[in-house]
């Protein structure tokens, strides 16, 4: 599923990217756009999936719930790596906005299945 997710989550910036390029007078804003409604929709997406399939979480009620933010946390970060890479790779490295989106999405998929294979659908301790 993790794969998948980030198929996912970077189909979905390349299209939000191409079709904020179109709409916005600044590249920048549309890749920094692009990035962030990427990652949120990707969220969504990797939640139900990772929980589900990936991790096959079993917890409920309130363990569910600190789950759910143990999970939103790690993204954040993922997400804040995003917004502080992106700029660097296609401002300072002058890569295009595709292709460093396309490394920011595998760097922080890779971190964050560690991430949350050790810390959000981590077994608590009993």
């Amino acid at each position: 599923m993790g794969v998948w997710n980030t198929f996912f989550g970077y189909g979905v910036f390349f299209v939000m990217d191409t079709v904020l390029a179109a709409l916005f007078p600044s590249r920048r804003l549309a890749y920094m756009s692009a990035i962030v409604a990427s990652n949120i929709i990707a969220v969504l997406n990797a939640y139900i999936l990772h929980r589900r399939i990936t991790f096959r979480s079993a917890s409920k009620g309130r363990l569910k719930l600190m789950e759910f933010f143990r999970f939103c946390a790690t993204y954040a970060f993922t997400m804040g790596l995003s917004i502080g890479l992106m700029p660097v790779f296609v401002e300072l490295l002058r890569f295009s906005p595709k292709s460093a989106g396309l490394l920011v999405t595998l760097l922080c998929a890779l971190l964050s299945y560690f991430s949350h294979a050790r810390f959000s659908f981590k077994e608590p301790i009993s």
